[in-house]
């Protein structure tokens, strides 16, 4: 679907360079590694020399988390701001360790960090999704990410345990980085993109939206599992976070030789994930399989932190304000019922590593029937000629040109034709390679099985397309019996793997 405002949006996404997206990925290396240093209730045993209270640092939790996803609802022209102003009182919480305060000072100052760091936890996701182009976010999901994993292995790790001294020095470099990064993003309303408005012409792909909101519910509750099952063996946080660094990294290099999009290989992550709470599960009887298993589950890591990626995908969309706050606030959710989960486990963690394995297994089956409207949407060029009119009636925006440079550079002044304008054509064109499997369907069907690929009901069809609902049911029917298949789902595998091909071609 082509529209102004999506191409609009499409041009101010940033494609950054590599150190740049190291600094951000700081932002994960000082989460996981910061708070789950602190206290037994974050699964791992505290380490700080302070009289820390967990109960304190619950409720800073659950403030910063409730906060973030307000500010990012009222205020989202300011989170770029937000996210300076918390890291520097962070930095400065941070030097304030360095010298001989009271125990009571020092304790607030490492409150002050729990919260700003909870504050900023839907900040990631926003940025992400609202200003990265495809490539920036996928190169910091996979390589930039593994930087901050091998991090967050090391201040976890029990081999060689790291010292209270050594983890301020490193939370330091961490938060300089940090803010450097965010001192390099633009500001203001001109950067922010346009949100969807009524009277817009666009409407959200109902069957998107709850896929990822669906996704992200048991995804989160899977990440939650996976670093609290792995914790009962020793070291195996360490095991587990390495594993996830690597195939981090195997996934960037299969994405940038091989052309492979992370989102063909999460399902496969995942079902290492389901392997690995099998090995836990059967690790109390053989504890030999202890290892092994961590790292299986460390895997699995992986495609939960692409819940950026998501939100990147839905935004190109519906640029709706609600994106990333809904995402944060799904994982609140799975923050409670995850410690619901626990407690109702707590004593028989046997069966909690069962109940891991179906959350995984749950999954999965919600992310295969996510990944076809995922991967045509991800794939999808925004910026069309302007000869071609978004299915609203409205003309779409001249094409954004090639990618941006490896560096932050200002925005284009003048579009540029791009090679994939052509593509775009071809969509709609009668003249169809041989094979297509496309071949037999007319440009209303066509055009019709497009929204169905981008994850659009039956009814936001004929919205779309401004026919009725009995008309879009009768186009639904007859594209099934030609493409010889019997559901949505399949319907918009054959588009998103047609796509593909096509892509290969040019």
């Amino acid at each position: 679907m082509y529209h102004s405002i999506l191409s609009e949006n499409q041009r101010k996404r940033l494609d950054l360079p590599l150190w740049m997206l190291i600094c951000f990925s700081m932002f994960n290396a000082w989460q996981m590694g910061f708070i789950y240093f602190m206290g037994p209730s974050l699964v791992l045993d505290g380490r700080t020399p302070l009289p820390i209270s967990m109960d304190n640092v619950t409720m800073l939790i659950a403030a910063g988390y409730v906060l973030s996803i307000l500010f990012m609802i009222a205020l989202p022209h300011l989170v770029v701001w937000a996210a300076r102003i918390s890291t520097a009182v962070s930095l400065l919480s941070v030097v304030g360790l360095f010298f001989p305060l009271s125990a009571q000072t020092l304790t607030l100052l490492l409150y002050i960090q729990t919260f700003c760091c909870c504050f900023m936890i839907g900040f990631e996701t926003f940025i992400i999704s609202h200003l990265f182009t495809e490539r920036s976010t996928v190169s910091h999901l996979t390589l930039a990410y593994s930087v901050a994993l091998v991090l967050i292995a090391v201040v976890q790790n029990d081999l060689f345990p790291v010292s209270f001294p050594m983890f301020r020095l490193l939370t330091l470099i961490m938060l300089v980085m940090l803010l450097v990064f965010f001192f390099r993003l633009p500001t203001g309303r001109e950067s922010c993109p346009r949100y969807v408005k009524k009277g817009d012409g666009l409407r959200a792909p109902r069957l998107l939206v709850v896929g990822i909101f669906a996704y992200s519910f048991v995804a989160d509750i899977m990440m939650l599992g996976g670093p609290a099952a792995v914790a009962e063996v020793p070291n195996g946080v360490f095991f587990a976070y390495l594993a996830d660094a690597v195939g981090a990294i195997i996934l960037f290099i299969l994405f940038r030789r091989s052309k492979v999009y992370p989102l063909h290989a999460a399902s496969v992550f995942m079902a290492f994930s389901v392997a690995g709470f099998l090995l836990l599960f059967l690790s109390s009887y053989l504890p030999a399989l202890a290892y092994p298993a961590c790292v299986l589950v460390g895997f699995g890591f992986l495609p939960c932190q692409f819940m950026p990626l998501y939100g990147m995908t839905l935004m190109k969309s519906y640029p709706s304000r609600y994106i990333a706050p809904g995402i944060i606030g799904m994982a609140l959710l799975t923050v409670l019922v995850h410690s619901a989960l626990v407690e109702a486990f707590r004593s028989a963690p046997e069966l909690l590593h069962i109940a891991y394995l179906v959350v995984t297994v749950v999954c999965i089956v919600v992310y295969l029937q996510l990944a076809p409207y995922l991967d045509h949407v991800f794939r999808r060029k925004i910026d069309a000629p302007a000869s071609v009119q978004a299915p609203s009636g409205e003309p779409a925006a001249a094409p954004a040109g090639a990618e941006e440079a490896e560096t932050l550079p200002a925005r284009k002044e003048e579009a540029v034709p791009a090679q994939e304008d052509a593509e775009l054509l071809e969509a709609s064109s009668e003249t169809e390679a041989p094979g297509d499997p496309l071949a037999g369907l007319t440009p209303r069907e066509r055009e019709v099985l497009e929204l169905i690929g981008g994850g659009y009901s039956n009814r936001d069809i004929a919205d779309i397309l401004v026919i009725s609902e009995h008309t879009v049911n009768d186009y639904t029917k007859k594209i099934y019996r030609k493409l010889n298949v019997h559901s949505r789902h399949a319907a918009a595998q054959i588009i998103h793997q047609n796509r593909a091909v096509r892509q290969q071609m040019h």
